[in-house]
């Protein structure tokens, strides 16, 4: 199978397969909480990164985006609302999570997938809110995307 022919889910399991044993041998050297704080800071460095000043929001492509990290059946998701200035989401079931399951790593899970839709959003021109994650324990996500200010 060529890389390009992979799911957006089958990408991140073969990353995770890596990542979990990795960063579970630090949380025992260093300790857990070391380690989740060094995850979240990542993710907020990353985030601040990427953010491109000046750039404008194109929520036209939202629809194909959560497509794209769909295929293959990994989520099912429920569009609230969508036009020029935001895009609201509720992810209602979610294989990342499962898959994060599977490597008992689900503590992990937000620090590792979830928080990297922050970077993404910010790259995109826009500011993403989410009170809740299913991998954190939510029955559903909630994503509210908006034109960054």
């Amino acid at each position: 199978m060529d890389q390009s022919e992979l799911t957006n889910l089958e990408r991140m399991r073969i990353q995770m397969e890596y990542a979990v044993p990795l960063i579970r041998d630090l949380q025992r050297l260093l300790g857990e909480e070391t380690v989740k704080e060094a995850l979240a800071s990542r993710v907020a460095l990353l985030a601040e990164e990427q953010a491109q000043p000046g750039s404008k929001a194109d929520f036209s492509r939202m629809e194909a985006g959560m497509e794209l990290y769909a295929r293959g059946g990994a989520l099912d998701y429920d569009v609230i609302a969508s036009d020029g200035d935001r895009f609201d989401v509720n992810i209602t079931r979610c294989d990342y999570m499962r898959m994060m399951e599977d490597l008992d790593a689900r503590d992990i899970g937000h620090l590792l997938i979830c928080n990297l839709d922050y970077p993404i959003a910010a790259r995109a021109g826009m500011d993403l809110a989410r009170s809740q994650t299913q991998m954190q324990g939510a029955s559903f996500c909630d994503f509210r995307y908006r034109r960054r200010a």
